[in-house]
């Protein structure tokens, strides 16, 4: 009978890192849907109609883009550490319990 083999282990910097660039990523892509959600709320609190066609139409396109810059670069430390850290913990957890799985609990 062969032993199972498992995987290499992922080095720490890498986890942190695809963490860090998955958040930012996705922030990226929710950004435009946020950036239109705050101005139609503002829209609202000032007594006014949102039209999205007027907004593109008065502000172009990338207009849905402002302010990426400060989501991306909180990403950058929220998400490295929130999903970064998740995983530490969880290994650690696995070494002092033994199981860490959902069924296991």
């Amino acid at each position: 009978m062969s032993t199972p083999t498992h995987p290499p282990a992922i080095p720490k910097p890498v986890i942190f890192a695809t963490s860090g660039l998955g958040g930012m990523l996705g922030w990226a892509i929710i950004h435009p849907a946020n950036t239109t959600a705050v101005r139609m709320s503002l829209a609202s609190m000032q007594g006014d109609t949102f039209s999205f066609t007027k907004m593109i139409r008065e502000k172009g396109v990338m207009s849905l883009y402002d302010g990426i810059a400060a989501g991306v670069l909180r990403q950058v430390f929220y998400a490295t550490s929130r999903f970064g850290l998740f995983e530490e913990c969880r290994d650690r957890l696995h070494e002092i319990r033994g199981k860490t799985d959902f069924g296991g609990r």
